[in-house]
């Protein structure tokens, strides 16, 4: 039997219900649009249905990291990959997920959050025509804007020995490092360490910021200076 883990507004099941019901009729709306080219952008306590974009935003980037890890739960496991890239027509250091699950775990995967990018504007979605599950429905992120969230529709989500859809967030950071999360959840919950983004100072704002520290050290020098041959510091 699985553990319910209660979470603020009810269980999971019951969260993802309200969700899955407030957009049903965007749902119905979108089905009838061509599938986007770009991802959903989401403003912290953003919400929106995800139907895959038609081309990969990360064809043309370079890729600056790779991390695999694997994860278990008491009724599924599987395998997180993570990749960071930049360039070509991302907006900034962006992220892509592969989520492969065993054969062996007995339950699907039912929602997958990705923290931290407080502070950063992000898009999110997948990419279609990729892995072997069935696609997330809805997207969402915190109110605080540091966790976004992929929740699949009811009876759905990543069964054993399948390979989720590529999960993509695009960010505007400049850099990116370790002490990110990717929790996997189905009512238990298994958490792995990931990247995240983070904001590198500019070139420029580093020479300044080095000019100053100079500037300093000269003027304090100086000071010294006169202290040592009695005189009067000019300065003071």
């Amino acid at each position: 039997m699985k553990t319910q883990f209660h979470f603020a507004g009810g269980t999971l099941m019951q969260v993802r219900a309200r969700q899955i019901s407030v957009i049903a009729m965007a749902v119905l709306v979108a089905g009838l649009l061509a599938p986007p080219a770009m991802a959903v952008p989401l403003e912290p306590g953003g919400s929106s249905i995800v139907i895959g974009s038609v081309t990969d935003p990360f064809v043309g980037g370079t890729q600056l990291a790779s991390i695999s890890a694997p994860f278990a739960a008491f009724d599924f496991a599987g395998v997180l990959t993570q990749d960071v890239y930049s360039g070509g027509s991302l907006p900034g250091v962006s992220f892509r997920y592969t989520i492969a699950t065993d054969a062996s775990g007995p339950a699907a995967l039912e929602r997958a959050t990705m923290s931290f990018f407080s502070g950063f504007s992000t898009d999110a979605d997948y990419i279609s025509g990729t892995g072997t599950s069935a696609a997330p429905l809805i997207v969402n992120r915190q109110v605080n804007g540091a966790t976004i969230g992929f929740t699949w529709a009811l009876n759905e989500g990543i069964e054993p020995g399948t390979v989720a859809p590529f999960l993509y967030i695009l960010t505007n950071a400049s850099g990116y490092d370790s002490g990110g999360i990717v929790s996997l959840m189905n009512g238990a919950v298994a958490s792995v360490g990931v990247y995240r983004p983070i904001s590198v100072p500019e070139p420029m704002s580093l020479l300044l910021a080095g000019s100053g520290i100079v500037a300093v050290g000269l003027f304090w020098r100086k000071g010294r200076k006169y202290v040592r041959q009695g005189e009067d510091d000019p300065t003071a």
